[in-house]
């Protein structure tokens, strides 16, 4: 078996899990957000009754066995604590599988007698969504290693939608920039440093002048992805709305550009091309940059 799943952790592999999961069951398939609060599933596949919960650990994690573990304990207690809410999506089904996904091979085998003992205390809890049947288990890459191949193939014959490249004013020019002002305010909050502050704005506004035109010429061309990569964009707005990221912090900066690009890459990254993707992700963050809601506190205004 290939280490393809090495490229992929956190909310990469949460990503790449409901990418390989669709390819497997098709429509059975039915991936489940958190905007409307974890339920301690990622997925289901309502005809078997399958729930699946994705969890990419960190490399740099230093107890992979009391990750898992806690992440088994966390999830599976969340049945409970969302039952109802769970019960209006599944209807008259019943849960008789709860699969944690895992990025890795399993590190110890003592996690499956964990994993069976959590399987026996769902059971004592008498949830209505659980059938009598149910069982626990961990899963390895290898359960979606067929789907990965399809996957990687698929890859092979992406989209590229060509733009020519757009000029952009010098930063002299651009100081006046309404759209650099609200940029620069937001990376002066991040740094103290004037200069930077101007040098990020800069860059960020200058993908945001360069690339609009790709986002148009998608909608055009291929309105599908352009759909895909507008809900994508809208969630990541929601998040901040709600506060989970609306931090003025280069670490919330980062987290938001890393989100942005592993759900860029996991929905429609199997489909366009390279120069494409870059484009398209290059816009998308510095089109949030400009519009997006964050509480940042203005420490000084542009002269």
């Amino acid at each position: 078996m290939s280490l393809w799943y090495l490229d992929y952790n956190g909310d990469a592999w949460e990503g790449i899990c409901n990418v390989l999961l669709g390819t497997k069951y098709g429509t059975d398939y039915q991936p489940i957000g958190d905007k409307g609060g974890d339920l301690g599933l990622d997925g289901l596949n309502l005809r078997a009754g399958t729930a699946y919960q994705a969890y990419g650990q960190e490399p740099e994690n230093k107890d992979p066995v009391s990750g898992v573990r806690k992440k088994i304990g966390t999830d599976l207690k969340k049945l409970q604590l969302n039952e109802s809410e769970i019960a209006a999506i599944i209807g008259s089904k019943k849960l008789r599988n709860w699969a944690l996904l895992l990025n890795k091979e399993i590190p110890h085998n003592d996690l499956h007698r964990y994993a069976k003992q959590k399987e026996t205390e769902v059971k004592s809890w008498g949830l209505s969504i659980i059938d009598p049947d149910f069982q626990v288990s961990i899963q390895t890459p290898s359960f979606l290693e067929t789907e990965w191949l399809e996957y990687q193939k698929r890859r092979d014959d992406r989209i590229e939608v060509t733009v020519e490249d757009q000029p952009v004013p010098a930063l002299v020019v651009l100081r006046q920039n309404e759209n650099f002002k609200l940029v620069y305010e937001k990376f002066r909050v991040i740094t103290d440093n004037d200069e930077e502050a101007e040098q990020l704005a800069y860059f960020e506004l200058k993908n945001f002048l360069e690339n609009s035109i790709q986002l148009s010429e998608i909608q055009r061309r291929e309105p599908d992805f352009f759909s895909q990569i507008e809900e994508i964009r809208s969630d990541i707005e929601n998040d901040a709305e709600q506060g989970s990221i609306a931090v003025g912090s280069w670490n919330s900066f980062s987290h938001v550009k890393t989100t942005l690009e592993a759900r860029l890459n996991a929905v429609v990254g199997s489909r366009l091309g390279t120069k494409t993707l870059s484009r398209i992700r290059k816009f998308t963050i510095a089109d949030w940059l400009v519009r997006c809601p964050l509480r940042f506190k203005r420490k000084r205004s542009l002269q």
